[in-house]
């Protein structure tokens, strides 16, 4: 098979045995390339062709490494990989170095370590908590919910009111959604046990595929297992050396993964500063072969948004890809709730990629991307959060396709949302405390300057029957560590207001405290 391919570039002179060999090893180095080589590779195999012009990248090089370390029982140094670019150089390394007993598999005892040794990570989370112990602050993280009934969690036998959920619109908990999961269940079982690609497609997976896309305006959708997974997948499948990945400052954690472990060119640019991203731009425009841009639809930490036509026109102009993760904006901004495209009456075919989850909003668990239709489909057949992962579950997709159904039926739910996040912002402000620039969103942090303080308060206020978590140093500035809250259709105007009344208590009774933990 492999030997069609093969074209030794030299002429071999039959009577000496060391050009024999070298024969030998350069058709079995020829065999090795020719099995690994991508089929976008095309031409015949020499001994002055380069690996990368005949489709062998990094991964398939070290594959055929890999299976030549196996043939020969040696090991291939690091040094001698770096300064291999040609097939030729690789037949003359392992010409050179087979026989060298002190290049085999044969390495130094390794040290003896402790477990404590060996993961010395562990000592900073662990002094950490310690630190908690020490200064009679009860760890914040973890809390385990015995039921959760509507906006009533119950923890360590008490029912508190809980702002930590994103079931921004109660269809977590609505009875036609836990229905549709429920039969869901009972026709499919709790786990689609495979891949979409290869058999751990449904029905219900489609469905829901075309009314998201339906729902968002879009050309096409496809539901991906994880958000998280899907934002860090993406960005390293689709974008390469000859690319640029522009991101707002405070991006989440996925996207920014996501793009640090891509091969493109990185950069972040001030939080919501349009105006900074379009002299970027400008600069580094002529250097790329794609730029794209990369912002959220509602920053999950601040509770604020983009101007998106400002970014849609700064894009155009400068002809780059616009990217938006809509975790937490699909469901919570528009009239309708279908997201910040909604808010602003913009047509989504202005952006080029927009992300979501149906794990906020919409009740269930897993990602989506949406957009044209040749590029959705060209990403739910390639990306890798997709294809090598096992799918969304069959009730959790049930579970959103119907959550998508509820909201157009009852849409004041979309309506109540709204009301209930400005009763609390305005609430707040009127009492003093700090918001931050949150607005228009469900999400209000209330910056209290310290981790150790936010801690404190967020304790005081699970005494008292109100459930807010801290958020801390390094997830944002030790003086910007917050308490967030989370605001969803399901709690009343009584539970705001005692809850604020609560919170500025408690602001003011940690008032001289600072430092962090």
């Amino acid at each position: 098979m492999a030997d069609a391919m093969v074209e030794v570039g030299a002429v071999i002179d039959r009577k000496s045995p060391a050009a024999a060999a070298r024969t030998t090893i350069a058709r079995i180095v020829f065999e090795e390339l020719a099995r690994v080589r991508s089929f976008q590779g095309s031409g015949v195999l020499s001994e002055d062709s380069a690996l990368t012009s005949c489709g062998i990248d990094d991964a398939r090089f070290l594959d055929a490494i890999h299976r030549l370390e196996g043939r020969y029982g040696m090991r291939f140094r690091q040094e001698w990989l770096a300064d291999i670019f040609t097939c030729g150089d690789l037949i003359e390394c392992v010409t050179t170095c087979m026989f060298d007993a002190g290049d085999r598999a044969v390495v130094a005892e390794p040290p003896k370590l402790s477990p404590a040794e060996m993961f010395p990570e562990c000592d900073a989370l662990e002094e950490r908590l310690e630190g908690l112990r020490v200064a009679g602050l009860v760890n914040p993280f973890l809390r385990a919910n015995e039921s959760v009934q509507g906006r009533i969690a119950r923890i360590g036998g008490s029912d508190t009111v809980s702002f930590t959920s994103f079931d921004y619109l109660g269809l977590a908990g609505h009875a036609e959604v836990k229905q549709s999961a429920k039969e869901a269940i009972d026709r499919f079982g709790c786990s689609a046990s495979a891949s979409r690609m290869v058999g751990g497609n449904t029905t219900i997976h489609d469905q829901l595929d075309s009314e998201l896309a339906a729902f968002l305006r879009t050309e096409r959708a496809v539901v991906f297992p994880c958000g998280y997974g899907t934002n860090a997948s993406v960005f390293r499948h689709l974008f390469g050396k000859e690319d640029l990945i522009l991101y707002d400052a405070l991006a989440h954690n996925s996207m920014v993964q996501g793009a640090v472990a891509s091969e493109a060119a990185t950069r972040s640019f001030r939080h919501n500063d349009h105006r900074q991203l379009d002299a970027l731009l400008r600069d580094l425009r002529p250097n790329y072969r794609r730029v794209v841009v990369a912002i959220e639809g509602v920053y999950s930490m601040d509770g604020d948004y983009p101007d998106l036509p400002a970014f849609i026109d700064v894009k155009q102009r400068h002809d780059a890809l616009l990217y938006v993760d809509e975790a937490h904006s699909v469901g919570t901004m528009g009239p309708e709730g279908r997201g910040i495209c909604d808010f602003f009456d913009v047509d989504p075919s202005h952006g080029d990629l927009w992300m979501g989850t149906i794990s906020k909003a919409l009740g269930a668990g897993g990602g989506y991307l949406a957009g044209s239709d040749r590029l959705i489909r060209y990403l739910g057949y390639t990306t890798p959060a997709f294809v090598f992962s096992t799918a969304c579950s069959p009730p959790n997709a049930a579970a959103a396709l119907e959550g998508l159904r509820v909201i157009r039926r009852e849409p004041w739910r979309v309506t109540v949302l709204r009301e209930r996040s400005e009763l609390f912002l305005k609430l707040a402000i009127d009492a003093g405390l700090d918001t931050g620039t949150s607005g228009d969103t469900p999400v209000i942090p209330v910056i209290v300057g310290s981790s150790a303080r936010a801690i404190r308060v967020s304790q005081l206020l699970l005494e008292r029957g109100i459930n807010a978590q801290p958020i801390l140093y390094p997830a944002v500035r030790e003086s910007a560590a917050r308490i967030r809250f989370f605001l969803t259709a399901e709690h009343s105007e009584d539970q705001i207001v005692r809850a604020v009344a609560t919170l500025a208590d408690v602001v003011a009774e940690t008032a001289g405290m600072v430092g962090a933990v």
